[in-house]
């Protein structure tokens, strides 16, 4: 096979498409994912390389891949630090009950820090996390603690003997307990495939060719192999009723999954980091054909206030009007303008919209196209956007050509075959319109039945 090494955007679309039908290939700096018996998928892989867009109806397994790009990014950043924060939260339980049970009898009001004062608890698990030997624990721990003398062996054996316990869980055990815990929130405790319970599910990441391996069974992990580092956080964006204070009280039912996607979403929005002022002028710099976008749909700024509650300022509203009271479609680009003004998007992030259309009539369907196609291009994001509508498509691939990105665009057309999803790699889109364009059809042979029937009526 003949092999050429280009840059990014030297070709377009259609030419890959003619080479590689004359078994000519591309390396690539490409990411991407493999998943296996996951959700509905029995076997897919998809290519990220700046906007990944699968179209297809509802119920075709399109929201499942995008839980599980957001899932590996999410859970596998900064996966060591959650094992060591997992490990001193249970040394901080085990340190409390010992110092309720023997120490002072007013030990229940000391404060989380105070007790790590106390037990000179950072050392102590320093200790653990590098597997060094405890058994000088009595000189580590402050003079200050109050023990009757008679208490202190059994004291220091329990406590000896409570650090052990945390001790012996490895790293490998707990890391898996991590991400089951977290893969079952994300999936409502569905992971491997429904149709294929008794096979493995497997997901596969490979970022600059280094991989990310993680196997379930009966939806529980029982592999992990993380040779990356994942530096990157990833974004789902679902629901716009991440933004009100509120949403979480009786939005979702019983969708564990939605809610805790929108939990973390909601989080992110009120964690800004608006005080990093360099990367905050960067965005800034960025973001004017952005914010152009963004306020031919509404003119303001969004102020939290004393009870953590968005509102919107402007001309309109000087006193601020809660987001709650502002509609979908507008919450949707308030998100947008809300994540890169606190500079809480940046570059190279992971960004999964699932459906953003739903909530957009077709004139903001097309400007909210134009925007994930300008913030792909600014910052370099690799984004991932499922949708069953051929408009919200259309826009996309119109606006990648506006702006020169349409090499970084990939598209997958989702169906079902044999109760399985399945994902076709399109290179010409007018597929996927035709496709998606039964609709249409449905409606046309009925009006045409109305037609004919009123023409005989006539007669």
């Amino acid at each position: 096979m003949l092999v050429f090494h280009y840059p990014k955007c030297s070709t377009c679309v259609k030419a890959r498409k003619w080479l590689r039908d004359r078994n000519i290939d591309f390396v690539e700096k490409i990411m991407k994912l493999n998943i296996t018996n996951v959700g509905k998928i029995g076997s897919a892989t998809f290519e990220f390389n700046g906007i990944t867009v699968i179209a297809g109806n509802n119920n075709t397994g399109k929201s499942t891949v995008g839980k599980s790009l957001f899932a590996l990014f999410h859970r596998f950043l900064n996966i060591n630090k959650a094992i060591k924060s997992y490990r001193y939260n249970a040394l901080i339980k085990r340190v409390r009950n010992l110092d309720i049970k023997y120490g002072p009898s007013d030990s229940w009001m000391y404060s989380r820090e105070e007790l790590v004062q106390r037990y000179n608890l950072k050392k102590i698990s320093e200790l653990i996390e590098n597997n060094l030997e405890i058994s000088d624990l009595p000189d580590l721990i402050s003079s200050s603690i109050v023990v009757e003398n008679a208490d202190k062996d059994e004291f220091y054996e329990e406590l000896l003997s409570g650090l052990n316990d945390v001790k012996s869980i490895g790293d490998k055990r707990l890391k898996e307990e991590i991400i089951t815990q977290f893969f079952n929130n994300i999936f409502a405790s569905q992971i491997n495939n429904v149709q294929n319970k008794s096979s493995n599910a497997i997901l596969e990441l490979e970022v600059k060719s280094k991989p990310l391996r993680v196997e379930f069974k009966d939806d529980k992990c029982i592999l992990v192999n993380d040779d990356i580092a994942l530096t990157n956080k990833a974004i789902y964006i679902d629901d716009p009723y991440a933004i009100d204070i509120n949403f979480r009280y009786g939005h979702y039912g019983h969708n564990i999954g939605r809610e805790q996607i929108n939990n973390i979403l909601s989080r992110l929005l009120h964690s800004s980091n608006s005080e990093d002022l360099v990367d905050k002028i960067i965005a800034t710099d960025k973001y004017e054909d952005i914010e152009n976008i963004i306020d031919s749909v509404i003119i303001g700024r969004l102020i939290e206030n004393e009870k953590g509650e968005f509102t919107l300022q402007n001309d309109e509203f000087p006193d601020g009007i809660s987001v709650s009271n502002i509609s979908t479609g507008v919450k949707s680009f308030l998100i947008i303008k809300k994540l890169i003004t606190d500079n809480i998007i940046n570059e190279k992030d992971v960004i999964i919209f699932d459906e953003p259309e739903i909530h957009l009539h077709p004139e903001w369907q097309i400007r909210y196209a134009e925007l994930i196609v300008l913030i792909q291009k600014y910052f370099n994001l690799t984004i991932l956007l499922t949708t069953h509508s051929p408009f919200f498509l259309r826009a996309i691939e119109v606006f990648s050509k506006k702006y020169g990105t349409e090499d970084n665009c990939t598209y997958y057309m989702a169906k079902i075959k044999n109760e399985n999803s399945i994902f076709e790699k399109i290179y010409d889109t007018s597929d996927v319109y035709a496709k998606m364009a039964d609709a249409f059809s449905v409606l046309d042979k009925i009006n045409d039945d109305i037609e004919e029937r009123n023409n005989c009526e006539d007669m």
